[in-house]
C-alpha cells in the first residue's frame, strides 16, 4: 500500500468507527503532537482516538497532499462539545507500511474552553 492508502485507513477510523483504530497500521512507537494533547505510544494515541471518537458527529477529509513517504490532509469535523466546524491540517508520516509519526495542526482554544467547562461542570 502507498502512504495514502494506509493514511486512509485511519482516517475511515475516524470517519466510520468513531475513533476506533482496529486495524489501522500504527507503529507501537507511534508519536503525535497536538495542541489539546501528545502522545508517546500507539497504545495512548488510540485509548485517546477512542474516547473521543464518541464526541465526533462528523468527520471530513477535504484536501490531502503526497510527499514522499508524508500526507497532509486538510479536515473538517464537528464534535459534540463544540457548535460549528474545527478545520486542521494533519501531517502523517509512514514508513514501512505503519504510520509512525502524527502531527495535528488547528486553533484549539474553543475546545480547550468547553473540555475545561465539562470537566469542572
Amino acid at each position: 500500500m502507498d502512504p495514502r492508502e494506509i493514511v486512509n485507513l485511519y482516517y475511515a477510523a475516524w470517519q466510520q468507527r468513531a475513533g476506533d483504530m482496529t486495524g489501522v497500521p500504527l507503529a507501537d512507537d507511534f508519536t503525535f503532537t497536538g495542541p489539546v494533547a501528545s502522545f508517546t505510544d500507539a497504545a495512548g494515541y488510540t485509548a485517546m482516538a477512542k474516547q473521543a471518537g464518541a464526541a465526533v458527529r462528523s468527520f471530513r477529509v477535504r484536501h490531502q497532499f503526497v510527499d514522499g513517504d508524508r500526507v497532509c490532509s486538510v479536515v473538517d469535523w464537528e464534535m459534540d462539545l463544540l457548535p460549528g466546524v474545527l478545520t486542521a491540517a494533519e501531517i502523517l508520516e509512514v514508513r514501512a507500511g505503519k504510520i509512525v509519526r502524527g502531527e495535528l495542526i488547528y486553533d484549539a482554544e474553543a475546545l480547550r474552553r468547553a473540555m475545561s467547562t465539562t470537566e469542572s461542570g
